[in-house]
C-alpha cells in the first residue's frame, strides 16, 4: 500500500508540474496581455514624440492595450535606443527610432548597439523630407541658379550652410550637395532647427535643409526660398516646390525616417501582431492628419522591409561620412 500511495503523489506531483510549466506557455501566446511601452530619444513635443503619441493613440484600440509613449532624451536620441535594445524582447518595450538614433548614430557616437543587430524591425511609421531653402540674397530661385552661384564663389570663402547639429539629416544632406555639385561648403551648426532657420532668414549663413514645419513660417513670408524638398515626390505640405528629381537632382533623397523597432529576438508570432496592428494604424485619417502638420507622410510596410532599409540607410550614411573625414574613429 505504501508503495502504491507513493506512486500516486508523484504521478500527481508530476501532473501538476506539467500544468505549471504549460501555464506561461498559454501566457505568452496571448500578446498582448499588459500596456506596451514606446520608447521616443527626444523630448515631448519632438517630431519624435509627437509621431509616437499620434501612433500609440490609434495602436490603443486594435491591440487593445494601453499604449504610453516614454521620453528618454539624450545623445541625439541614443539613451532611449540603448534602452530598447537591451530591454527584454517580449514585444512590450518598443523604440520609435529615427534615422539619427538608428542609421547614423554609429558614425558619430560610441554606441554600445548596433543598428540591425540590436533591433527587431517591426515596421516603418513615417517619411519626414527635408527641403533645402536659400536666403533671398543669394539671389537663388533654383538648384541650377544655386549651382552656378556656388560654382562662381568657389575661388572665396566656401558658402556657410546652417542645420540642427552635427550628425543629423540636415548636416549629412548638406554633405551630399556638396559632393553633387563638387563645391564647399561650410557646416555652420546651430541649437535647433529654428535657430539654423533665423540664421538663414537674416542672411547670417546663405542655406539650411531645414523640417517642413520649421521652413514654413518664412516660406510663407518670403524671407527664404525653397528650392525642392528631399524626396522623389513632391510634399503635400509644399506642393509648389519641386522633389529632388524634379529639381535635376536625381537620386538626391534624404529622408528623416521614423520607424518602430522592438529589441533583438523579438518572437514571430509578437512581431506579427505589431506589424499588423502598425500597418492597420498607419491607414486611419486622422494619423495622415497629424503627421501632414509635421511635414510627414504614413509609409506603412513590413518589418522585412524596414530591415532591408536600415541596412541600406547604415551602409550609405556611412559611407557619405567617411568619404568626408567625418566622425569618430572606432
Amino acid at each position: 500500500m505504501p508503495s502504491c500511495r507513493t506512486r500516486r503523489h508523484a504521478l500527481m506531483l508530476a501532473c501538476a508540474a506539467a500544468g505549471a510549466l504549460a501555464l506561461p506557455t498559454q501566457a505568452q501566446t496571448a500578446f498582448p496581455a499588459q500596456p506596451v511601452r514606446i520608447v521616443v530619444g527626444s523630448e515631448a513635443g519632438s517630431a519624435p514624440d509627437v509621431i509616437a503619441r499620434s501612433l500609440a493613440k490609434e495602436l490603443e484600440p486594435l491591440l487593445k492595450q494601453p499604449v504610453v509613449v516614454d521620453n528618454r532624451a539624450g545623445a541625439a536620441g541614443t539613451v532611449g535606443a540603448a534602452a530598447v535594445a537591451q530591454a527584454t524582447p517580449d514585444g512590450y518595450t518598443l523604440l520609435m527610432g529615427t534615422v539619427s538614433n538608428v542609421a547614423l548614430a554609429p558614425v558619430f557616437y560610441p554606441i554600445r548597439y548596433k543598428p540591425v543587430e540590436s533591433f527587431t524591425a517591426v515596421g516603418m511609421v513615417a517619411s519626414v523630407p527635408l527641403v533645402l531653402v536659400a536666403a533671398s540674397s543669394t539671389g537663388a530661385a533654383t538648384v541650377a541658379e544655386l549651382g552656378a552661384k556656388l560654382r562662381a564663389g568657389a575661388a572665396g570663402a566656401p558658402a556657410p550652410y546652417a542645420s540642427p547639429g552635427i550628425g543629423g539629416p540636415q548636416h549629412l544632406a548638406g554633405v551630399l550637395l556638396e559632393k553633387q555639385f563638387a563645391t564647399p561648403l561650410l557646416h555652420v551648426p546651430y541649437k535647433s532647427g529654428g535657430a539654423a532657420m533665423t540664421a538663414v532668414a537674416s542672411g547670417e549663413v546663405q542655406l539650411a535643409f531645414a523640417g517642413i514645419p520649421a521652413a514654413l513660417p518664412l516660406l510663407q513670408s518670403r524671407r527664404v526660398n525653397a528650392l525642392f524638398v528631399t524626396s522623389a515626390t513632391r510634399s503635400p505640405a509644399l506642393p509648389d516646390v519641386p522633389s529632388a528629381p524634379q529639381a535635376g537632382l536625381p537620386g538626391f533623397e534624404v529622408d528623416n525616417w521614423h520607424a518602430l523597432f522592438a529589441p533583438a529576438g523579438l518572437k514571430p508570432e509578437v512581431r506579427a501582431a505589431l506589424e499588423s496592428a502598425v500597418r492597420a494604424a498607419l491607414q486611419k485619417e486622422a494619423i495622415r492628419k497629424d503627421f501632414e502638420r509635421l511635414g510627414a507622410e504614413p509609409r506603412p510596410g513590413t518589418g522585412a522591409e524596414l530591415a532591408d532599409f536600415v541596412a541600406r540607410e547604415t551602409a550609405r550614411w556611412g559611407a557619405l561620412a567617411r568619404d568626408a573625414g567625418l566622425g569618430r574613429t572606432p
